[in-house]
């Protein structure tokens, strides 16, 4: 599994390029709301002669292009998963910088679709709403496979991003959103990720994340659902983090998720974290207010040597601990202690090295009525532990 640096001290940039020049689309203007596109046609043609709220469908075939979208209600509709394929075009040209410091540093990448209105300098210009992205299969972009930024309303589902050296499908700056239905494997870093969402109000639900870094990742970002994913064979499954950065993560719900096997081996000096990542199968990092229920957590052991934070291991089924003495980035910002986190009626077995792992930091955290085992402290397993 490829590795990037993941969460580096410099600012982002975010490249996305438009394709070399191609045969326009078809359609007439008359039925602009709806427009189609042919193999060996340009689908960033479409998107550019589209009105604000209309389809672009996009048939089956390959596609060498990256495309941008910064209008209002577009729908990019492709055949489906395995049918219709967006590839890195030969020449890109950039069009779509995104910046967030200081916490947010990817390699500077080509991404393969980007949802954003911004100035060649990455200053969001205005939020662009309600822009879907369905069944496209997006792979082996040098950056980011799909990728949100300062919209409302924007969903993707029924996709696939695959092999993507950096996130499969994520969001920044964005609100009332839903990623359902995506099938993400093989980044170097998230599967799916939530980043620098003071209001979120997102929902990601019935996706399948594995052979990410992180499978979802939901970073300093507030309230919403996370429910139904399966997680598997990822260094890590469900990690919330909180940095510090604006209001951090908290007021989120994850529910009826399956986090499985999640112990690839990720050590830090090949992630640009301060600490290996091997054997999680949900962690809350200096969260708050976070509720974990009916979750199933499974078998999720260290591919290698765990790092220890706090006193306790960085690994085991449900780990809940804070951060607020970790620096994360090299700029020194911390993040804060877990507190008021509820942990209930989630099975949780056959974990190593423990079950549930609690640090005992935060204040205000429960942990009642999970079906496990074993735990440190010892004594989270059992009904009604408050702590």
């Amino acid at each position: 599994m490829r590795r990037s640096m993941s969460l580096k001290a410099t600012a982002v940039v975010l490249a996305v390029g438009m394709a070399t020049v191609l045969p326009p689309v078809s359609g007439t203007l008359a039925q602009r709301n709806r427009l189609e596109v042919q193999p060996g046609q340009s689908i960033q043609a479409a998107i550019d002669a589209a009105p604000p709220g209309a389809t672009i469908e996009v048939a089956s075939g390959t596609y060498r292009e990256n495309l941008v979208v910064a209008k209002d209600g577009i729908t990019l509709e492709g055949a489906g998963a395995g049918r219709t394929v967006l590839l890195p075009p030969a020449q890109p040209t950039p069009v779509c910088p995104l910046f967030f410091p200081p916490a947010e540093v990817l390699d500077a990448g080509l991404n393969g679709i980007c949802v954003a209105n911004v100035d060649q300098q990455g200053n969001i210009l205005g939020t662009v709403h309600d822009v879907r992205v369905t069944g496209f299969t997006v792979q082996e972009f040098p950056g980011v496979g799909i990728v949100f930024a300062g919209t409302r309303g924007a969903r993707a589902d029924h996709n696939v991003a695959a092999n993507n050296e950096d996130y499969g499908i994520t969001a920044f700056a964005s609100t009332h959103g839903q990623f359902d239905n995506n099938t993400v494997y093989g980044g170097s870093d998230a599967g799916l990720y939530m980043g620098n969402s003071p209001d979120a109000h997102f929902t990601i639900k019935d996706n399948t994340a594995s052979a990410n870094l992180w499978g979802i990742l939901v970073r300093d970002s507030s309230a919403g659902r996370i429910t139904g994913n399966t997680l598997h064979d990822n260094c890590s499954g469900l990690v919330f983090l909180n940095t510090g950065i604006g209001t951090g993560v908290k007021d989120w719900v994850a529910s009826d998720n399956i986090a499985t096997h999640n112990d690839e081996f990720c050590p830090g000096s090949t992630t640009g974290l301060p600490f290996t990542l091997t054997g999680l199968g949900i962690l809350i990092a200096g969260g708050q207010t976070i509720v974990l229920q009916h979750n199933t957590v499974r078998a999720n052991q260290p591919g290698g040597t765990p790092s220890t934070l706090n006193g306790v291991p960085l690994s085991g089924g449900i780990v809940v601990l804070s951060t607020a003495h970790i620096s994360v980035f090299s700029n020194g910002v911390l993040g804060s202690d877990a507190a008021h986190d509820i942990i209930v009626n989630n099975t949780v077995r056959d974990n190593k090295p423990f079950d549930l792992v609690y640090d005992r930091l935060g204040t205000g955290n429960r942990f009642r009525h999970n079906e496990c085992n074993t735990s440190i402290p010892p004594g989270l397993c059992l009904a009604d532990r408050g702590n």
